[in-house]
């Protein structure tokens, strides 16, 4: 998964514009800073024209304390290393930039040093600026470092993040292919149960019906969520083959509100639901008939929920020991899409049982 992307060349234009940038305004601000203390008597653009020369000289030159910086790192493996290059370097580039100083200063013919030997212009330079050019030097290294050090970071918790992502998604794969076997196994087991009971034109139709909800669950492979109302016209596929074990008994009853239908949920999230309602409820009590399937937006969530008239949980049903795979799966499911932002219950309600989830209200659009 990739977030963002920055080409290379993109970077090095926005570096080398900040550094323009960055050593035109210190220019500006030296220029203004000697202006005052000659007294305004020497041209303030004189002045500009020099020191616009000198630390635009410095910019050019900070690509070179940077490549330095990065092929002599001080870090604690190597401090030493690093510090003994850096130390005699930095007195070096003082020397460069203090010699550039001087001679343009010598060539341009500034009064202050009108007839005087450049040689001298420059030990004069050297020692008024070497603590001054030595901080520069030095904040390039450790600015360098700092930014590094940023970038680093941040590259590392975009890793961390992709990572992240990976893994859920690998762990929501294996959990969807986990739910389709339990899903399989459980029609074939009635299929093969019809055929027992010598009913085989039903289970010839429960295969064929079978095999046009297996076309449709391989064309949603590579999909971890799909709208309500995708899964709904699942849903529906899946409880024909239902309806041809258990006929009549089975009465559906549908409660979805027109604005959920577009609402993104977990691919398959309802279907074991409504699979555990009959298999554990309707098919348990002979006068059990009803399963109500409901939808509702309230604010920015969404609330589904199922409810079968079949018989009472046991007084000592604790959801957090639940051995069923379709149950625990869509618990796993759920926290892993939407942590600390899902809600899953499954309580008596009435004379039946009630599974309800809140999700957050999300939309493909």
């Amino acid at each position: 998964m990739k977030l963002f992307s920055v080409n290379s060349s993109e970077h090095l234009f926005l570096g080398r514009r900040w550094l323009i940038f960055f050593w035109l305004t210190i220019a500006l601000i030296s220029t203004q800073t000697l202006y005052i203390q000659l007294g305004m008597k020497v041209p303030w653009g004189e002045i500009f024209i020099v020191k616009l020369a000198i630390w635009l000289f410095w910019g050019f030159y900070t690509s070179i304390i940077l490549w330095a910086g990065r092929r002599f790192r001080i870090e604690k493996r190597n401090q030493f290393r690093g510090l003994i290059f850096h130390l005699p370097f930095s007195v070096l580039s003082i020397a460069i930039n203090v010699f550039f100083y001087a001679l343009f200063a010598w060539l341009v013919g500034v009064d202050s040093f009108e007839g005087v030997p450049l040689a001298n212009i420059f030990m004069g330079l050297f020692v008024a600026l070497f603590e001054w050019y030595f901080i520069i030097y030095w904040a390039i290294i450790i600015l360098s470092y700092a930014f590094a050090f940023y970038r680093s970071l941040k590259s590392r918790e975009l890793e961390a993040v992709q990572l992240e992502a990976q893994l859920v998604t690998a762990q929501l794969q294996a959990l969807k292919m986990q739910l389709q076997p339990h899903f399989l196994f459980n029609t074939l087991n009635t299929v093969a149960s019809l055929v027992r009971q010598d009913q085989k034109p039903m289970a010839v139709e429960m295969l064929s019906d079978l095999s046009s909800l297996l076309r449709t669950t391989l064309l949603k492979k590579d999909e971890q969520q799909v709208s309500l109302e995708e899964e709904i016209a699942f849903l529906k596929n899946y409880l024909v083959l239902e309806k041809k074990r258990f006929g009549d008994r089975v009465r559906v009853k549908w409660e979805i509100a027109d604005d959920t239908l577009n609402a993104q949920i977990p691919v398959y999230l309802l279907q074991p639901v409504v699979e555990n309602a009959i298999y554990h409820g309707l098919s348990k009590q002979l006068k059990a008939e009803l399963l109500r399937i409901e939808a509702v937006k309230e604010n920015e969530t969404l609330r589904l929920s199922v409810y079968n008239d079949g018989p009472s949980l046991p007084e000592d049903f604790d959801l957090n020991f639940t051995t069923g795979i379709g149950l625990s799966n869509i618990i796993e499911r759920l926290s892993q899409l939407y942590p600390n932002q899902a809600e899953f219950s499954i309580h008596n309600d009435g004379d039946g049982v009630l599974v309800s989830m809140t999700l957050p209200y999300l939309t493909g659009v």
